[in-house]
């Protein structure tokens, strides 16, 4: 734990890369992770295999789903884990004690974290399986995450204990697996006010599959001078031999990546800040679900590239 309080084959992804903020920055951000056979330490508690090493004395989650059969719905912490939070409204999860939970409703939000330890530089891994939807808006639903984000996705306005809008601390990257078939990656710095989105087409512009076990890795960390990256990452094997992890997504945050002036001011920060802080919550989200998996999921702090 952290110090710091507060299967067979190689599945090739296509991308069609659309950069609505101006394209990926150039120059080199470090090594790829190793394409050699993992070890036992190059794997999670559920043997997916891990692309960045492991920060030495840094935080680490897994989904305790593996017993204890139950259902949990919005606003209650899972008794077998306090750091597992379900947020948002008119949802449940059922875990059914196999490994595996069923989420359902209308907005889902699941906090991984507590207020009095933080989250940096993370490598988050999950099995994720579409089923159905309760309405038709491929476009704005989908597997969602949020890193390096605070206690701020509010509705209305609530002091911090700097005195500003609460939602100040809602800032977060964002990551999401859209059902229409598009990667997006943003920037929040205010909730509810995102940048312009980062859009790429893994599935060669045909929707996100129904009924499969897709393997997702949401990767962030800090770069030299301030610059943060984000990478997504997929495994069409169903975790076989740790995974078959493909990169289908990037995005660098050097500068320029902005909001509306007037909302940055209201929170003092620069219109294009770079979240550099560790923060004590990632979320996983959705909305409109009437049945969708997860499976495996796990949370690690990674040590970056220096090369």
């Amino acid at each position: 734990m952290s110090s710091r309080t507060r299967a067979p084959g190689v599945i090739h992804l296509l991308l069609g890369v659309t950069l609505a903020c101006g394209g990926l920055p150039t120059g080199s951000p470090g090594p790829e992770p190793s394409d050699e056979e993992p070890t036992a330490e190059d794997r999670d508690d559920f043997g997916t295999r891990n692309l960045y090493p492991s920060e030495p004395q840094g935080r680490k989650w897994a989904a305790r789903w593996n017993e204890h059969p139950r259902t949990l719905k919005a606003l209650q912490v899972d008794p077998y884990d306090p750091e597992f939070q379900m947020r948002g409204s008119q949802h449940t999860l059922e875990i059914l004690g196999d490994g595996t939970a069923r989420s359902s409703g209308e907005i889902i939000r699941f906090y991984i974290g507590t207020p009095d330890k933080t989250w940096l530089n993370t490598e988050l891994t999950m099995y994720a399986m579409r089923v159905s939807e309760t309405s038709w808006d491929p476009g704005s639903s989908g597997f969602e995450f949020q890193t390096r984000t605070g206690d701020g996705h509010l509705e209305k306005f609530e002091s911090n204990p700097a005195g500003l809008d609460r939602r100040c601390d809602g800032h977060a990257y964002s990551y999401a697996l859209r059902f229409d078939g598009r990667a997006v990656l943003e920037k929040e710095l205010k909730h509810p006010v995102y940048t312009n989105q980062v859009t790429a087409l893994p599935w060669k512009g045909q929707p996100l599959p129904r009924g499969t076990w897709v393997g997702i890795k949401v990767i962030t960390y800090d770069l030299p001078g301030g610059q943060v990256k984000q990478e997504l990452w997929l495994d069409l094997t169903d975790g076989a031999n740790g995974g078959t992890w493909e990169k289908v997504h990037e995005h660098i945050d050097a500068g320029g990546w902005s909001i509306p002036p007037e909302v940055a001011a209201t929170c003092r920060i620069a219109p294009d800040q770079r979240i550099t802080t560790p923060e004590p919550f990632i979320i996983l989200r959705n909305q409109d679900i009437r049945e969708q998996w997860y499976k495996k999921v796990t949370i690690r702090e990674i040590q970056p590239p220096t090369g």
